[in-house]
């Protein structure tokens, strides 16, 4: 894995089991080839939720003033970044469609992105990825208390 100068490159997942049911997120932060661990549950919740909830949590301990990459399987986490998010906000939060699931979530991940320099990338996830596969088993094992 390359990096810049000082720069914090995250992987993050989010799982449910079943899925609504149990949630559980994690999250591996990587800088200067050290890593950090995040991980959290929640008694119910979906898999969306969870993946909303480890780039937030994972986001709310990085400084504002380092570089940041994510990397998420997650294609609702990363299309509503980079796409969706505009929309919404211009909308008053909400979808064409009508109400925005985990609002709550994106109104505090839009506060926290604008707080930060970020790079959003999609990895396949259950891949061969390592990061990937090893925040997916964090992310498992948080749902148990792990």
């Amino acid at each position: 894995m390359t990096t810049k100068k000082n720069e914090i490159v995250i992987y993050t997942d989010g799982a449910c089991d079943p899925n609504p049911g149990r949630g559980g997120w994690g999250a591996i932060l990587v800088q200067d080839g050290k890593e950090r661990i995040l991980k959290g549950k929640e008694a119910v919740s979906t898999n969306n939720r969870m993946e909303l909830t480890a780039a937030l949590q994972a986001l709310k301990v990085v400084p504002s003033t380092v570089p940041v990459t994510i990397f998420t399987d997650s294609q609702y986490l990363k299309k509503g970044i980079e796409e969706w998010l505009p929309n919404w906000i211009a909308r008053g939060w909400r979808r064409k469609g009508g109400v925005l699931a985990n609002v709550d979530l994106w109104q505090d991940l839009a506060k926290e992105i604008n707080t930060h320099s970020i790079t959003w990338k999609w990895v396949r996830g259950h891949n061969g990825n390592i990061y990937n596969e090893r925040v997916d088993k964090i992310a498992r094992n948080a749902i148990k208390g792990k």
